[in-house]
């Protein structure tokens, strides 16, 4: 099976945030993640428990330093025709806050990173972790939110 995994981010314009009430010097962001996986059969024979897992991490900024990681994402089972080539879009994560510009701080969440295991049956045959350092519970997950309008 070959895999390619691509991070899409969408950020929102100034104008589209939601205003801030604190004055000038600050600016609110939004944006949203989500993971666009390809997936290829290179095999002359069908695969039926091909098993995608992914996870996006997202942090607290300018909160608590004890916060932790939450990570949002599924598990998915697909099945491959000999050659087939599937794309799976997942839901977008997002995340938003604000920015001082004055004093340089901000507040609110930001993604930290994104992890994808490719099982085959119960064997792994790809992941991807970035960065390479996180450590993601692919067995705990949280279900992502729909994205709001």
């Amino acid at each position: 099976v070959a895999i390619e995994v691509q991070r899409v981010v969408k950020k929102k314009d100034a104008a589209d945030a939601t205003p801030v009430a604190w004055g000038p010097g600050y600016s609110s962001y939004r944006e949203a993640a989500s993971l666009r996986i390809a997936l290829k059969n290179l095999s002359p024979r069908s695969l039926t428990n091909v098993v995608v897992r992914w996870a996006v991490a997202k942090i607290p900024v300018g909160r608590n330093p004890m916060s932790r990681e939450v990570f949002l994402g599924t598990n998915e089972t697909v099945a491959l025709k000999p050659m087939e080539e599937k794309v799976l879009e997942t839901t977008p994560v997002e995340v938003g806050g604000t920015k001082s510009t004055l004093i340089g701080r901000s507040s609110g969440e930001m993604i930290r990173g994104h992890g994808v295991q490719v099982l085959l049956g119960t064997n792994l045959i790809f992941e991807e972790l970035v960065p390479p350092q996180i450590k993601i519970p692919f067995t705990n997950l949280q279900p992502v939110p729909k994205p709001t309008q």
